[in-house]
């Protein structure tokens, strides 16, 4: 195990419990890590705050990483990792830098740039940076790297699946998704395919706002929608069950997504909007449907028809542990 006896420092905001899995598999490849929540709250308010622009709350923020600079000052780390980065400022990370002179600062980027206002000012300040989006990667001198699959997927590709559902979605509700969704699902349930939509705003206040705003979301009801993530166990549930997944990427978003890799850790078929994901080197037009975001068209029998397996050595790749390998070991 190439991370047995390290330290690491990690930083990462919450994200649907990701930040744990990779901290756990950090451990179980041999670190000692020290996570902290790279955001000091997690309400909505704070969320929407920053992202906007971390300057509204500035002196909050970096009261909140002063103290974890404070608490691990006297500990020694091979590695500080952050994900996405959208609220440390660049004088903090100094801090860091000159306390933990020996450590490599990398930062991963699972969002676009230009959905993280902060990312430009702290880059220079990294040593090597990682991101899933191959126009940032181009534009800035950055390493691309996409998403992983968890160990959990690879599980559910081996087992025999017991299908109740052609089409499954699970995701936060944004730009056009809703809409396109619906278009979608509609033509495989006129088919007489069965479809399962998990579909979440991060507040209430959010979908009133939404609702306002967005046509397609005008006839809708409060009680169509959650108002909390699906648990992890639900959501491996609906992969076991599941023929197909729908992936519906943000419209300014060319990487691509979680639900994109652990489907094909999962290995079952997937629709999607992302175009991009033909360059990619599992894509297999048996396994993937490409839809236009306008005019969607799901071909009869693409749900049904048998997943193709890829080449192992590809689909390998995508574990979580090959992408901190490649993250670390770089």
């Amino acid at each position: 195990m190439f991370l047995e006896n390290k330290s690491i420092l990690f930083f990462s905001a919450q994200a649907f419990g990701y930040q744990n899995e990779i901290r756990a598999e950090m451990e179980r490849m041999g670190a000692r890590v020290d996570y902290f929540d790279e955001r000091p709250a997690n309400s909505f308010a704070i969320k929407a705050a920053i992202r906007i622009n971390r300057n509204l709350l500035a002196r909050y923020i970096d009261r909140y990483h002063a103290r974890i600079i404070e608490r691990t000052k006297n500990r020694k780390y091979d590695y500080v990792f952050f994900i996405k980065g959208e609220s440390i400022s660049v004088e903090n990370l100094d801090k860091i830098k000159e306390l933990h002179p020996e450590a490599k600062l990398i930062i991963y980027h699972w969002d676009s740039i230009a959905n993280n206002r902060n990312a430009l000012r702290i880059l220079p300040v990294f040593d090597r940076a990682f991101s899933f989006d191959k126009p940032d990667c181009e534009k800035l001198g950055i390493r691309f790297l996409p998403l992983f699959y968890l160990r959990d997927y690879e599980e559910i590709g081996r087992q025999e699946p017991d299908y109740r559902y052609d089409l499954m979605f699970v995701g936060t509700v944004h730009s056009d998704r809703y809409g396109l969704l619906r278009r979608v699902t509609g033509q495989i349930e006129r088919a007489g395919g069965r479809c399962f939509a998990y579909m979440f705003f991060q507040s209430r206040i959010l979908y009133w706002k939404m609702k306002l705003q967005n046509k397609s979301l005008r006839g809708t009801s409060v009680r169509d929608f959650r108002f909390a993530p699906l648990p992890k166990a639900g959501l491996l549930d609906l992969y076991r069950k599941s023929r197909a997944v729908i992936d519906i990427q943000h419209p300014r978003q060319t990487g691509l997504t979680m639900r994109c890799i652990e489907t094909m850790g999962a290995k079952r078929k997937l629709i999607t909007t992302n175009g991009h994901i033909a360059e990619y080197d599992f894509y297999d037009s048996n396994n993937i449907l490409i839809v236009d975001r306008q005019n969607p068209v799901v071909p009869p029998g693409f749900t049904t028809s048998p997943y193709r397996d890829i080449p192992a050595e590809v689909y390998d790749c995508y574990r979580i542990d090959r992408w901190l390998e490649t993250i670390l070991k770089s």
